[in-house]
């Protein structure tokens, strides 16, 4: 029998149906088709309810899952474009109070900038570009070190705050925070100190703090960084330092207005942490980005966190460092105190069960945005988180009405017990 070719293969009926191959299924999900499924949860959510996520009976407490709409619609409300995106399937007008109304177009550019169907070329796509690399980002201005001229004049304030680490009225401390960089600073970067000389250009961008600053080297060089950038060197390095100010007075002093000398026996008494779960979980994944456990140590962050896996506590799964500070005499239990009640709304009720099969309740697990986080513990570190509360249904820190000033009483919730 002669050998068949190709085309007479092919060209026989295929019983067994080995031709008949469909093609793998490609998730062409987009960016913005999860913004529109994640508001279409909140549009029924709306339909079910009758009102918008956190604004139902007052005194009643919110449930996690209308807590994560409630803070995903507030994200929605502040971003124009998403506005933009989302108009057409607003049925509940959700976002239609806070969008800007258009003016009329007065020219013909704006009339074809206008998203208008009728003057929509259907081969307009062929110019979109989907799959190309976006350039790389490049910051508006690099700074680089150069000698600096002057640095007779700022030779004298490194000698005297060497001076002063030595006698203890300076006190080398972990870099913790970006909003410790002020003018007149000195930090020990990579083995080098540094002293901010001047704060230019401050503004807020991408909702942070930042600015221009003059920073001049022991080594007799200067350089023009953003603020920022020093933080993000600072966070980097492992041997980031602060110097402390020789004027000022220990954290969570009784009077933190008062200026005092800081006192020689000033100690580390641990490290408050932020760290986020890494728990395969649906219901906890689901909340990542929002979810944070706050939590103290008195021993090292490294060793809290090496048995988090069979650690109740740590829901019985390995965590993912966010943030950590050093924390100067400041008492374990006053602060767990503190923080549980400051956040009480935002605790998350979670049962977990232990290596052994036994009930556990971790109380130091929190539903809330990360910026809150940082603003509470730094308000914490200055002794101002007293003056203020959390509002859960603002999700925000807002200031008591009623407090006029801290009294002994209450910054004694901060101090270490004497």
């Amino acid at each position: 029998m002669a050998r068949q070719t190709l085309d007479e293969l092919l060209a026989e009926n295929d019983d067994m149906g080995l031709l008949d191959v469909k093609p793998h299924p490609v998730n062409t999900r987009s960016e913005a088709g999860r913004i529109q499924q994640e508001f279409e949860a909140i549009n029924v959510f709306v339909d079910r309810h009758q009102f918008t996520p956190g604004d139902g009976v007052a005194g009643q407490k919110v449930p996690v899952a209308e807590r994560v709409l409630q803070m995903r619609l507030k994200n929605y409300r502040q971003n124009p474009e998403i506005i933009k995106q989302l108009r057409v399937i607003d049925r509940h007008n959700l976002l239609t109070a806070l969008t800007v109304d258009t003016p009329d177009p007065s020219s013909l550019d704006e009339i074809f900038d206008l998203d208008d169907d009728l003057l929509t070329d259907p081969n307009a796509d062929i110019f979109t570009f989907r799959h190309a690399r976006p350039a790389a980002a490049r910051p508006d201005k690099i700074s680089e070190r150069k000698p600096c001229e002057d640095f007779d004049q700022f030779k004298p304030l490194f000698d005297q705050a060497i001076a002063e680490l030595v006698t203890g009225k300076r006190k080398s401390m972990k870099f913790a925070n970006e909003q410790q960089i002020e003018p007149g600073g000195f930090f020990i970067l990579n083995g080098v100190m540094v002293y901010v000389a001047e704060v230019n250009d401050p503004h807020i961008r991408n909702g942070k703090r930042n600015a221009r600053l003059r920073l001049i080297f022991e080594n007799g060089t200067e350089g023009k960084n953003l603020l920022r950038s020093l933080a993000r060197e600072l966070y980097k390095d492992p041997a980031g330092r602060r110097l402390s100010d020789p004027n000022a007075g220990p954290l969570f002093d009784p009077a933190p207005t008062t200026i005092t000398v800081a006192a020689p026996n000033d100690r580390i008494t641990g490290c408050i942490y932020v760290v986020r779960s890494l728990s395969s979980s649906p219901e906890i994944a689901k909340l990542d980005g929002q979810f944070f456990k706050i939590g103290f140590t008195t021993g090292s962050f490294e060793d809290r966190i090496r048995g988090a896996k069979d650690d109740p506590t740590f829901l019985m799964a390995l965590v993912h460092p966010v943030r950590t500070y050093d924390a100067i005499n400041l008492n374990a239990n006053k602060f767990e105190n503190l923080i549980h009640r400051f956040f009480a709304e935002a605790r998350m009720d979670i049962e977990i069960m232990d290596r052994f099969g036994k009930p556990f309740r971790p109380r130091e697990w929190f539903l809330l945005p990360l910026p809150v986080i940082e603003t509470a513990i730094a308000m914490l570190i200055d002794g101002t988180i007293l003056q203020h509360k959390y509002d859960a249904a603002l999700c925000e820190i807002v200031p008591l009405l009623a407090v006029t000033s801290v009294t002994h009483k209450q910054a004694a919730l901060l101090s270490v017990d004497s």
